[in-house]
């Protein structure tokens, strides 16, 4: 058998490189990345708020209004203004970073990179009959096979005629088959679909996979620091009731630790483009504020299939599960790797948060008694 294994690509197409049409014609897409994310924050907090105002749904609260008023050790002015001040902290620092950058997307090299990746699938496929042999198998012997019984079958099952083709073209690799850029018309469908679908999904997936890593791990320590504890995380729970404008109520610096750091490591070794920088931050951002919207709400996509969610995330803001749930926005790996989900179980949850209403409850009760003894 013809050694195939130095195959070349018989032809690259030419490209010239353009920037990529605006999404809104008088905003460049690096300065909407940055709005978006900003908007979002304030778009999904004020459903919240809404939801919570009209006291729509709530047999799906986690808490009741009167913990929210008696627990909650900041109050919502304090909240608000500290997460502008960060918002716009962070935005000017992605100012920075992206005129530093020359942040930018372009296009026109489309079909250079699908040819490139027509070429990496056909070697692959070359490596099929030498795999074949190292079994013991003939791969033009078992081609053959195949198309004989392909041929056979053609007049009592057409169906199955064009998969055993497909297959026999897959085992045994023909050189100079193609029929576009020199390769196989299935070649470059392959190809097309990793440069389209493939690639973006397995990015998307590393800048998912790292900036969880760097929130579980950072979160982490400031737990287990007692000094980064006292001076950067405690200022988040100070909130015990989450609601969604809290949801990003932190310290400067913890902000810049752990989520303007985070995304923008995230961002570069995932190797996004802005669009997808765009999409990726809006929703991580939505997820935030998801996580501390204090609603089960069973029609809720960003609480779907996933147990990293309100319910999950609002354990942590609890005084008896600081110590566990420390994954924040996609998954719940780490927690379960590293062996740090409450451990208690689901009656004991129930109770907890039972006894945690009715203490907000009594609370209450003794404040008002003794607004009217006054």
């Amino acid at each position: 058998m013809a050694n195939q294994t130095t195959y070349e690509i018989p032809f690259l197409p030419s490209y010239t490189l353009k920037p990529v049409p605006q999404l809104v014609p008088w905003l460049s897409d690096f300065h909407l990345s940055l709005v978006l994310p900003v908007a979002a924050y304030w778009f999904v907090s004020l459903i919240f708020w809404y939801i919570d105002k009209k006291d729509y749904w709530s047999q799906y609260r986690i808490h009741t209004p009167e913990e929210f008023k008696q627990r909650n050790r900041v109050t919502v002015g304090e909240v608000l203004r500290s997460i502008l001040l960060q918002q716009a902290a962070q935005t000017a620092l992605g100012l920075c970073l992206g005129y530093l950058t020359d942040a930018g997307d372009f296009q026109g090299r489309q079909d250079y990179d699908i040819v490139i990746w027509a070429g990496r699938v056909h070697r692959a496929r070359d490596a099929v009959p030498w795999t074949l042999a190292l079994l013991g198998l003939d791969a033009k012997t078992l081609v053959s096979n195949i198309q004989t019984y392909a041929t056979t079958m053609s007049l009592t099952a057409p169906s199955i005629e064009k998969p055993l083709v497909w297959l026999s073209s897959l085992i045994y690799p023909h050189l100079g088959d193609g029929l576009t850029y020199g390769f196989a018309s299935w070649e470059i469908w392959v190809a097309k679909t990793i440069y389209w679908i493939l690639e973006p999904a397995a990015r998307f997936g590393l800048a998912i996979f790292f900036s969880d890593s760097w929130q579980y791990f950072w979160h982490r320590a400031m737990h287990t620091n007692k000094w980064m504890f006292r001076n950067i995380h405690a200022h988040h729970h100070k909130i015990y009731v989450p609601y969604a404008f809290g949801a990003f109520y932190n310290t400067l610096t913890e902000a810049f630790l752990l989520d303007t750091i985070g995304t923008t490591l995230s961002l570069m070794l995932s190797g996004l483009t802005i669009r997808q920088t765009m999409f990726f931050s809006t929703i991580s951002v939505m997820k935030g504020v998801d996580d501390h919207c204090g609603y089960r709400l069973p029609w809720d996509p960003l609480q779907w299939g996933n147990e990293q969610n309100t319910a999950f995330h609002d354990v942590h803001h609890q005084s008896w599960g600081i110590k566990s749930n420390y994954s924040q926005l996609y998954t719940t790996f780490w927690d379960h790797f590293c062996n740090t989900v409450c451990q208690k179980s689901e009656a004991e949850i129930v109770m907890l948060y039972e006894r945690g209403r009715e203490l907000a409850r009594q609370r209450g009760e003794g404040k008002m008694e003794g607004e009217v003894e006054k």
